[in-house]
């Protein structure tokens, strides 16, 4: 008779744990790197354009954007979601189409609609819309419409499981769409109305392509409404696209009505660009596959633990990017955007610090939804659009362009706060106490010193309070070294 070793479960566990990070670290790799390639050339691109407008042009870019981005998802009811999760759940050809035509047709409705009510309402009542919106009224509603219909295409990508496909084609888009307006700056067309133009136009190129390709799934759908199902999911994601769009992009809003002049909105969008597209690029991107891994049946009983260690570890990533764009925002603002963007050094300084703290609450939303409770990203997405609101009003009239920065600091603060104990995560909470008072007691002693000392005093406060140890570092090198290896 041959007895087999007895296998020891302290170390089956730390090696099944181990594959598990592995897989995550490297699948998520994957789809961020792919994702960034394009991000990367817009923002160089971005760059110049920022440099080429000037803090007046560009703030009002920036509100026109900020609209488009905000009102086109709007009007597209949610169904980018909807689909995604939907889509992948029905086997045949003829349900997936019946969906996917649905939404179509109920975008195109709300579409129709919102043309007829918002350019009657900006003849009848002008007074009430900024002049830069005014000026191209007709091109701003079309193109707010053609972004309801984009996210609806997206959707039905992702729902079709070809995220990395729609990754490619969007990023191409975007690229192509910026390039064409440095062109055009470059010679002479130094107008926000420019960057808006070429942007519409490549979309509409892209649009027609996507409508094309996805023609086999457009059929005269028997009933206009989804079932009862797939209806109480959209307006869940609608009611919660609704408020996180209202509470992300009401900065600009807030500024261009408070202040009455749009070079202030440049100043400030131009302090927020590069944290901005941090947040685009590496923590934005990272609900998506981490809302498969929670879901992953393999990994049932350790998304608690992943949840923790995933959390502590972006936060103190991100807590020491945040603290290098502290140290270096006038360095960082005067040779990217030039001297004529000087006032926006102390946005850049205070928009940093939400960095580490939207790392560290990243991974919440898709663990929640893992766990089947959609109603509380909800619920805290409608007190962070209050607090942010509250706090604009009440920042901005004292401290101009830098009080939209102050008001999403304060209300991230307490989101951090309220989802771990929501949660029941407690040593989440404490970490994201340690993670407060190391970001907190580093800008404090380096405004005593210098500026420039914030970064190192943040590393030696996180290995001094035990937030980053020897085994933490052991786990990181099994996780990244020896999977490349093998």
């Amino acid at each position: 008779m041959i007895f087999q070793p007895k296998s020891d479960p302290a170390s089956d566990k730390r090696e099944f744990m181990q594959n598990i990070y592995r897989e995550i670290f490297w699948g998520t790799t994957k789809y961020v790197v792919l994702r960034n390639i394009f991000m990367v050339i817009t923002g160089v691109i971005s760059i110049f354009i920022v440099r080429l407008l000037g803090p007046s042009e560009y703030g009002k870019y920036s509100l026109v954007w900020n609209l488009i981005s905000t009102v086109g998802p709007i009007l597209s009811l949610g169904w980018l979601n909807t689909l995604a999760r939907f889509i992948p759940e029905t086997s045949s050809l003829e349900e997936k189409s019946k969906l996917f035509s649905q939404s179509l047709s109920l975008v195109l409705l709300i579409c129709s609609l919102f043309l007829v009510v918002f350019l009657s309402a900006i003849k009848l009542i002008p007074k009430f819309f900024p002049a830069e919106i005014k000026q191209i009224a007709f091109i701003f509603s079309l193109f707010v419409c053609l972004v309801a219909i984009f996210n609806i295409f997206e959707g039905m990508y992702r729902g079709l499981g070809k995220f990395n496909r729609w990754t490619i084609i969007d990023g191409i888009r975007s690229n192509l769409s910026i390039l064409f307006a440095l062109i055009l700056l470059v010679f002479g067309y130094k107008s926000f109305k420019t960057v808006i133009m070429s942007s519409f136009l490549i979309t509409i190129l892209f649009a027609l392509v996507l409508f094309f390709h996805l023609s086999q799934f457009i059929v005269k759908p028997k009933q206009f409404l989804p079932n009862p199902t797939v209806r109480k999911f959209l307006l869940t994601m609608l009611s919660g696209q609704v408020i996180f769009l209202l509470s992300t992009n009401i900065d600009s809003v807030l500024l261009r009505a408070l202040l009455k002049d749009p070079t202030q909105v440049g100043l400030y969008n131009a302090g927020i660009r590069i944290p901005k597209m941090i947040e685009t690029m590496l923590i934005g991107p990272l609900s998506v596959p981490f809302l498969y891994y929670f879901s992953h049946p393999e990994i049932m009983h350790s998304k608690e633990k992943i949840l923790e260690f995933g959390s502590k570890m972006l936060g103190i990533l991100l807590g020491m990017i945040s603290l290098f764009l502290f140290s270096f925002s006038k360095e960082i603002i005067v040779i990217i955007f030039g001297s004529q963007y000087l006032s926006s050094v102390e946005v850049l300084q205070m928009f940093s610090l939400v960095l580490f703290i939207l790392g560290f609450l990243i991974l919440f939303s898709p663990y929640i939804y893992s766990i089947n409770q959609p109603l509380i990203p909800l619920l805290f997405g409608g007190v962070n659009f209050v607090l942010v609101l509250v706090l604009n009003l009440i920042f901005v009239p004292k401290f101009k362009i830098v009080g939209p920065s102050l008001s999403i600091f304060f209300s991230l603060v307490i989101l951090g706060i309220l989802y771990p104990i929501v949660t029941h995560q407690p040593q989440c909470l404490k970490n994201f106490i340690f993670l407060l008072f190391g970001v907190g007691f580093s800008i404090i002693m380096s405004m005593i010193s210098s500026v420039y000392f914030a970064f190192p005093i943040f590393v030696g406060v996180v290995w001094l309070t035990k937030m980053f140890t020897l085994n933490d570092i052991k786990l990181w090198y099994k996780i990244v070294i020896v999977f490349r290896r093998n």
